[in-house]
């Protein structure tokens, strides 16, 4: 047998492994993100078992901030109700409750308005958007202020999730346009007046080094918006100084006007390009 086909029939032991386990087959977890990483870690180690564990380790990286997460047939269900009331209180308050079961978003919270109003003054007019690595951001539509959205392009790797999203999207009278996809494997294509990128870049530097920036150059938005912690989940270390160098390197090789806002828990960093 030749070496690619051994590296191939690793390669598949390894995403045959990992699909096995029940906490990245309840997400839904694309194959591309675990072939991704699987053939990083047999470039890096050829013993098939060393590169199945540092797969695995990496993956639970990426998928940590999933688990325990929203009950999501549960959240759908809430959704439906709410839109079914056609009382936008009752969205507001349906939408806030699950965005308070999600860490990320729940630390938002508290400026929710104040953030998308930062936004919403940065990019002028704002009708299309690509959310990466999008989380629960998306539920936040009736607090974002943009009554000029046409198209809300929302990408993760959580199935449930991007269900949920599609839902809240329908009940709010916009295209279903949520995706299961790994946007560092396959980074969308769509012209769009902004990107947004929260929370997540440094998760992706742990994932491999220089992802973020990899991904950020090729997308095509007018105003580029990427948000940073300010501090450690367990809150006991200061991350601004790291979290400022990373945007840095992000933005390094992008022409335009750039732009900080100071929040509670994050860091909103923009970078509006010469065509804007």
């Amino acid at each position: 047998m030749n070496e690619n086909a051994l590296e191939g029939r690793a390669l598949q032991y390894i995403i045959e492994k990992v699909k096995s386990d029940r906490k990245y087959s309840a997400i839904g977890l694309p194959d591309a993100t675990i072939e991704d990483i699987a053939q990083q870690e047999l470039t890096r180690h050829p013993k098939v078992e060393v590169a199945l564990n540092n797969t695995k380790a990496i993956l639970h990286n990426v998928v940590a901030p999933y688990l325990d997460d929203v009950d999501y047939p549960q959240a759908k269900k809430q959704v439906e109700e709410a839109f079914a009331l056609g009382n936008e209180e009752a969205i507001r308050q349906t939408a806030l409750k699950i965005l308070e079961q999600h860490e990320s978003t729940r630390e938002r919270l508290p400026y929710l308005e104040q953030f998308y109003e930062v936004i919403r003054t940065v990019c002028r007019p704002l009708s299309i958007i690509i959310d990466l690595a999008c989380g629960l951001n998306p539920l936040a539509l009736p607090f974002m202020g943009m009554t000029e959205l046409v198209r809300y392009y929302a990408y993760d790797i959580h199935q449930p999730r991007v269900e949920l999203i599609n839902q809240f999207f329908k009940g709010w009278g916009l295209e279903s346009l949520a995706e299961v996809r790994d946007v560092l494997v396959h980074p969308p294509q769509i012209q769009a007046d902004a990107a947004f990128l929260f929370k997540e870049a440094h998760r992706m530097e742990k994932r491999r080094k220089g992802s973020s920036r990899d991904l950020i150059k090729v997308i095509s938005a007018r105003v580029i918006f990427v948000s940073l912690p300010t501090r450690s989940l367990d809150g006991r270390r200061n991350l601004s100084a790291r979290m400022e160098r990373l945007v840095k390197e992000i933005f390094a090789n992008l022409e335009g006007d750039t732009g900080m806002e100071d929040f509670a828990e994050e860091t909103l960093y923009w970078k509006k390009r010469k065509s804007a």
